[in-house]
């Protein structure tokens, strides 16, 4: 007797949740991080590892109202520490939060070095280009990749309550 079975490709992939702001209103003498860091939870049977991607509608912070944007660091550079009172906005993927899953062939978890923040204010730029953040080298059980974003004014920022962006965070397998 022969038995034959199928395994086939799995891949999910889950946010903690859909939005965050800034802790307290932006200010040109401080720089001010997100509420939490939105954890990115991957689980797949890609025995090859996994790649986590991200990329943002405006560039930075737009104000439609005032039409301006606070831009992102400079993409492909970095990390990149913000200075307190230079307009600058950052994504971060926390290093030290980075949680491996478990499991037989589970693989290494990384940030992508732009990205990379060990401190408040460090991270890379994003445009409307996808740009890899993180990646694991075999399969995941529940890894979490904790995602980030800071930002900072000068004096002269036009005030506007309506600052915003949209970052897209996409996966993929490599089976």
């Amino acid at each position: 007797m022969v038995v034959t079975a199928t395994v086939p490709p799995s891949f999910t992939m889950t946010l903690s949740a859909n939005a965050d702001a800034f802790t307290t209103s932006l200010s040109s003498g401080s720089i001010v991080g997100t509420n939490a860091a939105i954890a990115v939870t991957i689980g797949t049977n890609a025995k090859n590892g996994w790649s986590l991607y991200a990329y943002d509608t405006n560039s930075g912070l737009l104000s439609t109202i005032q039409s301006k944007t606070i831009a992102s660091v400079a993409v492909g550079s970095g990390p990149t520490t913000l200075t307190a009172g230079a307009e600058g906005y950052d994504l971060a993927v926390t290093t030290a939060s980075i949680v491996q899953g478990s499991g037989s062939g589970i693989g290494t978890t990384s940030a992508q070095t732009y990205y990379a923040s060990t401190a408040s204010g460090m991270g890379g730029g994003l445009n409307t280009v996808p740009r890899l953040i993180a990646s694991s080298t075999g399969t995941a059980v529940n890894a979490q990749v904790p995602v980030k974003e800071y930002a900072t004014i000068s004096n002269i920022t036009p005030a506007a309550t309506d600052y915003s962006d949209t970052i897209t965070l996409v996966g993929a397998g490599t089976f």
